[in-house]
C-alpha cells in the first residue's frame, strides 16, 4: 500500500512554518483555552495536515515579557501583550497542501464546538524559510530544532521597505553578527529566518503586514540568562538597513500541565 504523500526516497526539508502569537484572555476560561490549544487545536487543525511534520509551543512569564524591546514596535502594543507563540514546521512546497486542510476543516471544527475564541493574535501568517545558521561544525539542522531540548527561544521581527531589503538584512546578519553570537562556546545554538509569505497560495498573514522577516534563537538556556547577547541586536538589525520591531525572549511550554499559567502577568 503507497502514500503519495510520504517523501520516499529523500530526507524532509524544512520549507515553510506558521508562527502564531497569542493573547489569552485573562480569567476563569485560560485552563480551558491552554486544554484546548495544546490537546485539540494544535493537532487537529495543523499537525494532522499533510505536509506538517513537527509543532513546539512557547510561553513569556511575566519576568520574560519584561525584557523585551524596542518598548514602541509595531507587533505588540503595549510591548508586554502576547504570551504564547506556537511554531509549525511545514516540507517544502507543501505549505498549500497544510494551509489547505488546516482551513477546510476549519468550519467542522467551529460546527463541533472545538474552537475556542478566548484569545487574540498579536502576530500570525505563514512564511518562507529565508535560510539558517548553526553553531559547530555539525549543527543541529533546522527541520528538528522544535525536537531538539532548546531551553529558550529568542524571537525578533525585522521590517523594513521592500520584501529584498529584509532579505537583505537577514543574509547580512548570518554572514556577520550571527557568527559572532553562534561562536564555539555560546548558549545560541542556532538561528533560522523566515520570509513573510506574499504570493499564491501562501497564507495571507491574519496580523502584520509585509514584509516581515522574523528571526528565531534557539538557545540552550532561559533567555534571561544570556540576555547581554542580544543587546545590540536593534542597531545591528538598523545598520542592515531595516528595523526591529520587536525582540521577545520565550521558554518551552510543558505539555499536560498548568505551569506558567500564573506566572503570565
Amino acid at each position: 500500500m503507497s502514500d503519495t504523500n510520504l517523501a520516499v526516497g529523500s530526507q524532509i526539508h524544512l520549507g515553510h512554518s506558521m508562527i502564531t502569537f497569542i493573547e489569552p484572555h485573562r480569567g476563569e476560561g485560560l485552563h480551558e483555552y491552554n486544554r484546548w490549544y495544546e490537546h485539540d487545536h494544535a493537532y487537529a487543525a495543523m499537525l494532522a495536515a499533510p505536509g506538517c511534520f513537527a509543532y513546539r509551543r512557547y510561553v513569556a512569564p511575566r519576568r520574560l515579557k519584561d525584557l523585551r524591546f524596542p518598548a514602541n514596535g509595531a507587533v505588540a502594543e503595549p510591548v508586554d501583550n502576547g504570551s504564547f507563540i506556537a511554531l509549525y514546521w511545514m516540507e517544502e512546497g507543501r505549505d498549500t497542501d497544510t494551509f489547505g486542510y488546516s482551513f477546510s476543516v476549519g468550519p467542522d471544527l467551529f460546527a463541533a464546538g472545538r474552537m475556542n475564541p478566548n484569545r487574540d493574535h498579536v502576530s500570525t501568517a505563514g512564511y518562507d524559510l529565508a535560510g539558517s545558521v548553526g553553531r559547530g561544525p555539525a549543527p543541529v539542522p533546522p527541520e528538528i530544532a522544535l525536537d531538539h531540548p532548546y531551553e529558550g527561544l529568542v524571537v525578533a521581527w525585522i521590517r523594513g521597505d521592500d520584501t529584498d531589503s529584509v532579505l537583505a538584512t537577514a543574509a547580512g546578519l548570518r554572514t556577520g553578527r550571527d557568527l559572532e553570537m553562534l561562536a564555539e562556546d555560546s548558549p545560541i545554538g542556532q538561528i533560522i529566518d523566515f520570509a513573510q509569505v506574499n504570493r499564491e497560495g501562501g497564507m495571507p498573514p491574519l496580523t502584520g503586514e509585509y514584509p516581515e522577516v522574523i528571526r528565531l534563537y534557539f538557545c540552550d538556556q532561559d533567555p534571561e540568562h544570556c540576555w547581554d547577547a542580544f543587546a545590540t541586536l536593534a542597531d545591528d538589525v538598523a545598520a542592515q538597513g531595516a528595523r526591529l520591531e520587536l525582540a521577545a525572549p520565550f521558554i518551552p511550554t510543558i505539555p499536560g500541565t498548568t505551569r506558567y499559567l500564573d506566572e503570565l502577568w
